[in-house]
């Protein structure tokens, strides 16, 4: 009996110790007194100026201490807002402790710092807990080991997360009743710049930019309907602005610029707002009404139907109607899209007209050298003074970056200290960077003069046989660079006529008439260059030439 009593204690003792294993494997092991702190902060402003960083990592590290921890990392440290668990800083924290077999408690200053996701939140607890990691709090200690210190946890978790959605929904009514009032408590869209961007709605300063100034010029553009969605990207582009198509579609579509303040928390309704509006109402509309008809006007947008390259590119003369097509009994037609406006011919003889205007670009193989000579020399003429102002920005760039670069070489010699060398280093980037800026708004470098006018004179010569032969797309392109307002119709006389046309195309003509009639000699030196604005219709501005001349360099692809 006695020795039954001592098989039946061994063999518990074997259980009990087999129990003890099982239950040490599915904590993988995790015995020791190993861990890591993780701090942060939800925004910029906090992470930079209140210390809640510093604080949060003295008074972790002073626990670990306490209670015996070893901390073998830190993670944090950064603004992160825990209303995600997708957090980089708190995903890279999470990917440690797992891998590292020794950790078993994460130290933070409160269960706020770890998350806010509630349930998710809870789930991610459970499952630290099922590998033997802790959560330790500093400030809400439990025990996590027992059903009421995890009852706890999962407490904190909830309360977390109902506080951070109160006052989600606190931030929402608020903002909704400040854009009820005509304020925008967001972020200045491009054009615009906010000079108080730090205190309340009501108190904000918005003054217009340079940039909003060149936005003002696209809507304007964009309503008198004569130029494509394309043509006024590459004009911003030229003056140092670059945006995408869908982009731009969006800055036309924003009725910030017209004065008002929008959006889903106030429904959608139109309130008119407090800032600076960039154009009129009037404008605004005009603009998106041609906007919406703008996958007619952008090449790319337009369906491809090789019959009607000049589909939307011609308009009727009296309505601006852009003309649209449609197919009959095999034979292609153009017709214009507005009501009562009786436009309705064949697309052969449309575009059979359209040759013919080419034609009168054209000119004789002879008259090359001659034509490339006046070009240039009348050109850079032209281009003198910017040319000069280019060279003396590049000059002046050229200046500053050796005083910047002298300062820097102060610093490190240790002639200067640290705080002036900031002060003075931040004022020649800024000046830099200002050069920079209006480098790129004159738009235009004398290397690409001989270029552009020769590519322009090989275009030229076959105008009419290069559109003919070309692909849909490349006519679209070839057809814009020569009218960049696109063609007009008049059915009455059935006949085609264009507002504007590309200088260096409408130069030609009366250069070829001059030249003919000049009899032997140095035509470049004896004789006086005619005027290349020969026309009212050609295209006139400040920089109308330079950014045609871009425009042909940057469409290279079009070769005769």
């Amino acid at each position: 009996m006695q020795k039954n009593k001592a098989d039946f204690a061994s063999l518990e003792g074997l259980l009990q110790e087999s129990l003890t294993k099982q239950h040490k494997s599915k904590v993988k092991g995790r015995e020791g007194r190993y861990g890591v702190i993780y701090t942060r902060v939800s925004s910029k402003e906090q992470a930079e100026n209140n210390g809640s960083l510093e604080t949060q990592l003295k008074n972790c590290k002073e626990y670990a201490t306490r209670t015996g921890i070893v901390v073998k990392e830190y993670f944090g440290g950064i603004y992160e807002s825990a209303k995600s668990d997708g957090r980089k800083e708190f995903q890279r924290m999470l990917a440690y402790v797992k891998k590292d077999k020794d950790i078993t408690f994460i130290i933070v200053w409160n269960y706020e710092r770890f998350s806010r996701t509630g349930a998710s939140a809870m789930t991610l607890s459970q499952s630290l807990r099922g590998e033997g990691i802790h959560i330790k709090s500093i400030t809400e200690e439990l025990d996590t080991s027992t059903a009421s210190g995890r009852m706890m946890e999962n407490f904190h978790h909830i309360k977390n997360f109902w506080d951070n959605d109160t006052k989600s929904e606190r931030t929402k009514n608020m903002t909704r009743e400040v854009m009820l009032k005509g304020y925008w408590p967001y972020m200045a869209p491009i054009g615009y710049q906010n000079l108080m961007p730090k205190h309340r709605a009501c108190n904000h300063q918005y003054v217009i930019t340079e940039e909003g100034k060149l936005i003002k010029k696209a809507f304007q553009w964009k309503a008198e309907g004569r130029m494509s969605n394309k043509a006024i990207i590459d004009k911003l582009a030229l003056r140092g602005m670059k945006l995408s198509d869908k982009y731009f579609r969006w800055l036309l579509s924003n009725v910030f610029y017209a004065g008002y303040v929008t959006g889903r928390l106030v429904d959608h309704k139109l309130i008119k707002g407090h800032h600076p509006p960039l154009i009129d109402m009037e404008t605004f509309l005009r603009a998106n009404e041609m906007l919406k008809d703008a996958r007619n006007v952008g090449i790319a947008k337009v369906p491809v139907q090789e019959a009607l390259p000049l589909k939307v590119f011609a308009k009727e003369e009296v309505s601006l109607s852009p003309l649209t097509g449609y197919t009959k009994k095999g034979y292609w037609y153009y017709k214009a899209r507005a009501i009562g406006v009786g436009v309705n011919i064949r697309a052969t003889e449309l575009n059979a007209k359209f040759e013919e205007m080419l034609k009168g670009f054209e000119y004789q193989k002879g008259y090359y050298k001659t034509l490339k000579a006046l070009l240039i020399q009348k050109l850079r003429k032209r281009f003198e003074e910017t040319i000069s102002e280019t060279t003396a920005l590049k000059k002046r760039f050229t200046e500053v970056s050796e005083l910047r670069e002298y300062l820097e070489e102060r610093f490190i010699l240790g002639e200067i200290k640290e705080a002036l060398y900031q002060k003075y280093d931040a004022k020649y980037s800024a000046k830099l960077d200002q050069i920079k800026g209006e480098i790129a708004k004159s738009g235009f470098e004398s290397s690409n003069l001989e270029m552009a006018v020769e590519k322009m004179l090989s275009l030229a010569q076959n105008l009419s046989v290069l559109w003919a032969s070309s692909s849909f797309v490349e006519k679209q392109r070839l057809q814009s660079l020569v009218f960049p307002e696109g063609i007009l119709y008049n059915s009455k006389i059935r006949a085609v006529r264009t507002t504007c046309v590309n200088e260096l195309f409408a130069c030609i003509p009366p250069l070829i008439r001059d030249t003919g009639e000049k009899k032997k000699g140095d035509l470049v030196k004896n004789r006086p260059f005619p005027d290349l604005v020969a026309s009212p219709r050609i295209e006139r501005g400040p920089r109308a030439s330079e950014t045609l001349i871009l425009s042909i360099v940057l469409r290279g692809r079009l070769s005769g």
